[in-house]
């Protein structure tokens, strides 16, 4: 066997029929085949290119005499490369090589332009070889007309993209619909080819037979034409990537770039575009579409048989589509029968491809870290639905929660008050004040940002009598009996004034903003195009994401511990009991109450105050021996001591606190909660069968719609404006010709200057809204 080697251009290789004709693979042929095929491929269909190619680019002889019978060509498609220049080539020179790579660029352009009278061993073949033409040219191609005789294609024409003329579009005004533009504008330019006999080892070939090379349009530069449709493609690695990226929460852009990288490919120079990429993403997202629901509940009920502690219930509508669910991971239920005495519950939306609002459930763990408690996915959001989530919230989880945090949503409030009776209910305080700049910033005027520093000193006080007090005075400093919205605060004031809330446990939180770290790591990984049981997938990776997080706190308080400040007993027993958290809020508190001074004693009741100012506010402190309570009821709300309350202990030499006041919830070992479970109700018990449930509709949530509503009437007339100075048509009032004969202009037309909430010294919260 002999290997013959072709010594040609790359370009020459890389782009002829050969390469084609052979598939990439090493074959055998007898050496007469192997003259008659060579022949036919270089005479025949390269008449031009030999004319014009000097002899030394091809190097073989084909009479030269053989020791075997059959000699072997090997070709791998698409790879062409020499490994060495033909003698002919001097390459010692640069300037050389360069000059002798442009002369073969341009013979390349000019001899693999398509030509009357070509033969091809395909259609596919004559389609590649117009559409690299095409692609070298600047414009795109078509398959269009065909000709068929008893079933068999004997002629197919191949034309440019703006062939023909525009088809005419229908428009729905009642639907949405692209304005897309066609690109037709009847060019003429095409290729025929037509099906022919030919010799015995190749029994047909395709010949080109007209070929219009003129365009009625403007051309694209090679720079330009790779964003064709036609030039952008996504290969199966690419692909396989791509969604190896989208698991990981990588966005499109960071998709881009990060495989610009790999490639060492230039900034914008990928074979493919974002939009591209984005539709790949909803290509495949549509894919799993119509077994969603199922996926999802399959999905629960196979991690219900592998853990028992995995929670889940569902409902459906009358035509079997899925209408609400919630799910609590195993992990998630052994965090909330330890640390489940507070939760704070919010809705969230654009999370998944039925825009159904996305409800959570989370805490505060020893660590003073975010855990997840449950989620639920509903239909809509109304008091029905809130009280089938609380209620099942309840069944499955054992237990209710103490207290529950959540916004002012009404339906919200409503439910909690039916299905959580036991529970202390309050509203989020940032979703309250956050409004203020809306509700009192025309009212109040230049007095705004007095308001929110009275208001912030009303927002502290430790008693209800005293809140009551100062705020009948607030409001009738500001003049504002008659208010609405200050009426509605103080008939809601039991559920966002701490006064009112000091004598239950929340863990310090006063906000639901725990809530949205959550969101906000789910978010990363999902959109509003992504189907349920990618949602419930990575719902699942938020809580193995706090399991690790946990792991690592309980590592770093076994290696690293926590330093004492004082040598004091009180301080080395807190050490021992409380985790790195609580202990740190603790040795602040203990860390001040040396600087408050026993001002009187009563039996057991003893007055605290602050050692500097005659103006602090005094502390009234219980102390027995064994119980301790403080009028700021900082340890109901927080589970820490107070300073005040260790003030007491350092003054009358109490060396070791009650463990009653080291919380097991703060401690190192949290044991599981010993509340007997409660039995499930029959109807959260029965097992629906999902092989028939389908996917739910597109939720209807709060707030605007994105679709704009069909006026009508008055409304759509055409409304013609006119000058707001003269009143006439034509301008407005900064370009009016009248005002320039007036010497004054009147005071509401002059332009204020708009203060910024930093000129004003307000906190953000309270920033002004325009």
């Amino acid at each position: 066997m002999r290997r013959i080697k072709i010594w040609i251009f790359r370009e020459v290789v890389s782009h002829s029929n050969l390469q084609d004709h052979v598939g990439g693979l090493s074959f055998k042929l007898n050496l007469e085949a192997l003259h008659l095929y060579l022949l036919i491929c270089f005479l025949g269909h390269y008449t031009r290119c030999c004319r014009t190619m000097d002899e030394s680019i091809i190097d073989f002889d084909l009479n030269e005499p053989s020791n075997d019978e059959v000699g072997v060509i090997s070709f791998e498609r698409n790879t062409f490369e020499l490994n060495e220049y033909p003698k002919e080539i001097d390459c010692s020179s640069e300037d050389d090589l360069a000059g002798q790579k442009k002369s073969e660029d341009d013979l390349v352009q000019n001899v693999f332009d398509p030509f009357l009278g070509q033969c091809f061993l395909s259609e596919e073949e004559a389609y590649v070889c117009f559409q690299n033409y095409a692609r070298r040219s600047g414009f795109s191609i078509r398959k269009d007309r065909t000709n068929k005789k008893n079933g068999e294609v004997r002629r197919q024409d191949f034309v440019c993209q703006c062939e023909g003329k525009p088809r005419l579009k229908l428009v729905d005004s009642s639907k949405e619909q692209r304005n897309k533009k066609s690109v037709r504008c009847g060019c003429k330019a095409r290729i025929r080819i037509t099906l022919k006999k030919s010799f015995d080892i190749f029994p047909q070939e395709w010949q080109i037979t007209e070929f219009i090379t003129e365009h009625n349009h403007e051309l694209l530069s090679p720079t330009e034409v790779r964003f064709l449709p036609v030039n952008r493609k996504i290969s199966d690695a690419d692909e396989k990537r791509i969604l190896l990226f989208k698991e990981a929460g990588l966005s499109v852009k960071e998709m881009m770039r990060l495989m610009e990288v790999e490639k060492k490919v230039k900034h914008g120079y990928l074979p493919f575009l974002e939009k591209d990429v984005r539709n790949l993403l909803t290509k495949i997202g549509k894919k799993h579409e119509v077994n969603d629901a199922m996926d999802l509940l399959h999905h629960c009920k196979v991690a219900k048989e592998e853990n028992s502690k995995f929670q889940y219930a569902f409902t459906v509508d009358e035509e079997r589509k899925l209408e609400h669910i919630f799910w609590s991971h195993a992990l998630s239920f052994d965090w909330y029968q330890k640390f489940g005495d507070v939760v704070v519950f919010d809705t969230t939306y654009k999370v998944n491809a039925y825009q159904m609002p996305f409800g959570i459930f989370v805490g505060i763990n020893n660590h003073g870290k975010t855990i997840l408690f449950g989620c639920a996915l509903l239909r809509n959001e109304t008091t029905s639905a809130f009280r089938w989530l609380f209620k099942t919230f309840t069944a499955l989880m054992k237990k209710q929660p103490k207290t529950i945090l959540t916004d002012q949503d009404p339906w919200i409030t409503q439910a909690i008050a039916k299905e959580f009776p036991t529970t202390k209910h309050s509203f989020c305080i940032w979703h309250i004040t956050s409004k203020f700049s809306g509700w009192f910033t025309a009212v109040l005027q230049s007095q705004y940002q007095d308001w929110c520093a009275d208001f912030y000193k009303l927002y502290h006080l430790d008693s209800p009598e005293e809140f009551e007090h100062q705020w009948s005075h607030l409001i009738a400093k500001y003049n504002m009996h008659t208010n609405k919205h200050v009426i509605g605060l103080n008939g809601i004031k039991h559920f966002w004034v701490p006064a009112y809330l000091r004598d239950n446990f929340f863990g310090g939180m006063t906000t639901t903003g725990r809530s949205e770290s959550i969101n906000a790591f789910i978010k990363r990984f999902i959109g509003s195009h992504s189907n349920l049981s990618q949602f419930v997938k990575q719902a699942d990776l938020a809580i193995e994401d706090v399991q690790q997080r946990e792991l690592h706190d309980t590592m770093l308080e076994k290696y690293r511990g926590s330093t004492l400040r004082t040598m004091s007993p009180l301080e080395e027993q807190a050490r021992g009991v409380l985790t790195p958290f609580c202990f740190k809020k603790f040795q602040e508190e203990f860390g001040r109450a040396t600087l408050y001074s026993l001002l009187g004693e009563n039996g057991n009741e003893f007055i605290v105050k602050y050692h500097e100012e005659t103006t602090t506010k005094k502390r009234i402190v219980f102390w027995d021996g064994e119980m301790a309570t403080c009028s700021c009821k900082h340890f109901e709300f927080w589970g820490i001591l107070c300073r005040h309350i260790l003030s007491v202990f350092l003054h009358k030499d109490c060396y070791a606190i009650p463990f009653t006041y080291l919380p097991v919830r703060w401690s190192r070992e949290v044991p599981q909660s010993e509340e007997a479970p409660r039995v499930l109700e029959e109807e959260t018990l029965s097992d629906t069968p999902i092989d028939d449930i389908h996917c739910p509709p597109i939720s209807k949530t709060k707030g605007r719609p994105k679709t704009k509503r069909l006026k009508g009437g008055k409304e759509a007339r055409k409304v013609t404006k006119s000058c707001g100075f003269c009143k006439k048509v034509g301008h407005n009032i900064t370009t009016c010709p009248e005002k320039e004969n007036i010497g004054f202009v009147n005071g509401s037309q002059k332009k204020k200057k708009k203060t910024s909430s930093s000129d004003i010294g307000l906190n953000p919260i309270f920033s002004l809204k325009y």
